[in-house]
């Protein structure tokens, strides 16, 4: 029986046991819950996975999940190609810490995409800064990079930002 990979969103109001459902549905129809990744945001629930189902069980899948919008979710489910991890490069992991402004995210990301350096996951948060007032931006990213490519190379190209954008950046080697 001929399986493959399916990306599945889901967002709406956020309440216990949305993801228990989702999983309910994805065993139901014998799926293999591969990879993941939630959270709740301002109160709302934002999600992606990615299931491994026989293609004869995707209609009734879609059909499943669609009952989840009865409970305010909003789901989506697309076939994607299972592709090899790019050989060709390697991870690091950037952390930001620095004043909130607009801006730091499309700052960042333009200099890493002008590097050939690829988002793999990115984690931004805001947060009170007690002792000097103002709002805090925190960043935690972890990045694909070219091979040729350093990780020192990598920082000091994101350092070229730091005084600019008035934050502070470290890169480390993912193991």
């Amino acid at each position: 029986m001929a399986k493959q990979s399916i990306l599945i969103t889901v967002t709406g109001p956020d309440k216990p046991g949305l993801v228990s459902a989702l999983s309910e549905v994805v065993a139901a129809h014998d799926g293999n819950w591969l990879e993941g990744r939630m959270a709740n945001l301002s109160g709302q629930f934002a999600g992606m996975l990615r299931v491994e189902v026989a293609s004869s069980s995707q209609a009734e899948l879609l059909s499943d999940l669609e009952s989840l919008v009865s409970t305010g979710l909003t789901v989506n489910m697309q076939p994607v190609p299972d592709l090899p991890v790019d050989a060709d490069g390697h991870d690091v992991e950037l952390d930001l810490l620095g004043q909130d402004h607009p801006g730091i995210v499309r700052d960042i990301t333009q200099l890493l995409s002008k590097n050939g350096i690829s988002v793999q996951s990115l984690d931004t948060s805001i947060e009170e800064a007690s002792m000097a007032g103002g709002m805090l931006f925190h960043a935690k990213a972890r990045l694909r990079v070219p091979m040729n490519m350093t990780t020192d190379t990598v920082h000091e190209k994101l350092q070229t930002l730091s005084d600019s954008l008035l934050v502070e950046i470290a890169v480390v080697d993912v193991d």
